[in-house]
C-alpha cells in the first residue's frame, strides 16, 4: 500500500499538485492494523521527505469517512456532496457489502481513483453481496488484453509469456484489465503446510486437505480428533499448545506473573507499559477460533470451559467477571475511549497513580494503541460496557487479524455457516502454526465441499 501511494504521490508532488489521499477499512480493527503498518512502513520508505509528508498513515472506517448519520441509513457524503479526495484506498474490501459499496461509489468525485485491496476468497460481508469476489472473478486466470500485457511488461520489466495467464483477444473481459492478483504470501512461506492447506481448502479439494493433515509432514500443521465432549486433550492443547512449537494460553499468563514490575514502582515508570505490551503480544501468539457462537463448541461454551480450566490450573485467581489476566474483546466502537469493535485488551493489576491510594494495585484493562509506536492505553473496567471474554472468538470476528498459532474448532454437526470460505478464513489467520480441532469426523470435509452462494445481481450486471 505504501509503495503504491508513493508511486501515485511522487509525480503529483513534483508537479506542485499533491494528491488528496484517504485510507479506509470496513472495521475499526482493520483500520487500526493498517494505520499501524503504514506508520511503520512510511518511515523506512526511500523517497524524498516532500513525498513522505504527503503519504497519509491515518486510516478511518468507511462509515466515518462517509459521515454516518446515527439512527439512519444515510450519509453526509453522497452524489450531491462528494468526498474531497483524489485517491481512496480501501483495505479488507471483501468485508464490504453491496449497499455500502454503492454508497461509497456514489460519494466519490468523478475524477477520483479507487483502489480496493482484499482477499477475494475470504468470508464475504455479513450483509448482502460478495462485491470483491464478483469484481475479481477473473483474477486467477488473468485475462489481460494484448494492450494490457504490453503495458505490464514495459512498466515492470517482467515477461508474461511463461506466466500461464489467459489472454483476452476478444475484449470480453474489460474488468479484468483493472484487477491484479498478488500470489506471494508474506504471512506464511510458499512451502508452508498452512499455505498448502489453505490452497486445497480454497479449491474445495477436501480429500487432499485431509491427506495433508494426516501426513503430519509439516511442523506448522496439527489435527486433534476429540473423543467426546469431555475429552481433556482439548484443555491440554488450549493451555499448553503441542510439541516443541506452538504454545497455548499458559504462555501469556506465565509471562504476566514472571515479568511483573517490582511493587512500589509508579505507573509512570515505563516498566509498566513495557510489561503490559509484552503480555498483550504474548496473548496474540495464540487464538482459538469457532465457527458458531452457541453450544459446547461455540464461543460462549468454550470461553467458559477455558476460564474453568485456567482457574483449575491456578493460572487465574477467579472465575468471576473481572480478574487479572482476563482477555476482553470490544464488541462496539467507543470513540470516547478511542477503542474499536474488535480491539482486544487484557485486565492487569496496575498501581493507582494519584490520590491517597497511590501505589495500591487496581485492575485496569490494557489495550494496544495501534499507533506503530508500541503505546498502551489503560482503561478502568467500569468504563467498558461493550466487552466479552475472548479466549474463543468467531472466525467472522477474526477477519483482519493474524495470530502466531491459530486453533480452529468445528462443531460436531454440519451448520449453515460451515463453508470452505469460513475454513479458509480460519486457516489464513495463522502465521506460524495452525491446529484443527474436530469433535466429530467428517464435518471438515463436508464444510470444505460447500461454498457460499451469494446472488447479489452484480455478476449479471457486470456481464
Amino acid at each position: 500500500v505504501v509503495r503504491l501511494l508513493a508511486l501515485l504521490q511522487a509525480p503529483a508532488v513534483e508537479a506542485g499538485k499533491p494528491l488528496r489521499i484517504r485510507l479506509a477499512a470496513p472495521t475499526g480493527k482493520a483500520a487500526a492494523r493498517l494505520t499501524e503498518s503504514i506508520s511503520l512502513q512510511v518511515r523506512s520508505l526511500a523517497v524524498a521527505d516532500s513525498v513522505r509528508e504527503k503519504i497519509p498513515s491515518e486510516v478511518t472506517t468507511v462509515h466515518r469517512l462517509l459521515g454516518n448519520r446515527p439512527g439512519t441509513r444515510h450519509f453526509r457524503h453522497h452524489a450531491g456532496n462528494r468526498l474531497p479526495l483524489d485517491v481512496l484506498v480501501v483495505d479488507e474490501a471483501s468485508m464490504i457489502d453491496l449497499e455500502m459499496m454503492a454508497n461509497l461509489l456514489d460519494a466519490l468525485p468523478m475524477h477520483a481513483r479507487l483502489v480496493l485491496l482484499g482477499d477475494k476468497d475470504q468470508l464475504a460481508s455479513v450483509e448482502a453481496g460478495a462485491v470483491l469476489g464478483d469484481l475479481c472473478r477473473d483474477a486467477e486466470a488473468g485475462w489481460y488484453s494484448p494492450a494490457t500485457r504490453d503495458w505490464l511488461q514495459a512498466i515492470s520489466g517482467e515477461n508474461l509469456a511463461a506466466s500461464g495467464l489467459q489472454e483476452d483477444h476478444g475484449q470480453t473481459h474489460p474488468l479484468a484489465q483493472q484487477v491484479v492478483m498478488l500470489r506471494h504470501s508474506r504471512r506464511f512461506g510458499e512451502g508452508s503446510g498452512i499455505g498448502q492447506l489453505a490452497r486445497w481448502v480454497n479449491q474445495q479439494q477436501a480429500d487432499e486437505a485431509r491427506r495433508l493433515l494426516a501426513a503430519r509432514s509439516h511442523a506448522d500443521l496439527y489435527a486433534l480428533s476429540l473423543k467426546g465432549e469431555q475429552d481433556r486433550a482439548l484443555e491440554r492443547l488450549l493451555l499448553e499448545g503441542h510439541g516443541d512449537g506452538p504454545q497455548g494460553y499458559r504462555h501469556y499468563l506465565s509471562l504476566l506473573r514472571s515479568q511483573r514490575p517490582p511493587t512500589g514502582t509508579a505507573l509512570e515508570d515505563p516498566l509498566w507499559t513495557r510489561w503490559a505490551r509484552d503480555v498483550l503480544k504474548a496473548f496474540d501468539q495464540f487464538q482459538l477460533l469457532c465457527a458458531v457462537r452457541k453450544g459446547p463448541w461455540g464461543v460462549e461454551g468454550l470461553n467458559l470451559r477455558v476460564t474453568s480450566a485456567l482457574f483449575k490450573a491456578r493460572l487465574i485467581d477467579s472465575e468471576q467477571q473481572w480478574y487479572e489476566g482476563r482477555p476482553v474483546l470490544m464488541t462496539r466502537n467507543d470513540y470516547g475511549l478511542g477503542l474499536m469493535n474488535g480491539d482486544i485488551g487484557i485486565a492487569l493489576k496496575l498501581p493507582e497513580h494519584e490520590g491517597p491510594e497511590a501505589g495500591r494495585l487496581v485492575l485496569r484493562v490494557a489495550f494496544p494503541r495501534n499507533d506503530g509506536q508500541g503505546g498502551v492505553r489503560f482503561v478502568l473496567p467500569s468504563r467498558l460496557n461493550d466487552v466479552e471474554t475472548v479466549y474463543a472468538m468467531t472466525v467472522h470476528k477474526s477477519q483482519g487479524s493474524e495470530f502466531a498459532h491459530t486453533a480452529l474448532i468445528l462443531p460436531d454437526a454440519l451448520n449453515p455457516v460451515l463453508t470452505k470460505e469460513l475454513i479458509y478464513t480460519g486457516i489464513t489467520r495463522a502465521k506460524d502454526w495452525f491446529s484443527l480441532i474436530e469433535p466429530r469426523a467428517g464435518v471438515f470435509e463436508e464444510a470444505v465441499r460447500r461454498k457460499v452462494k451469494r446472488l447479489s445481481g452484480l455478476m449479471l450486471e457486470l456481464g
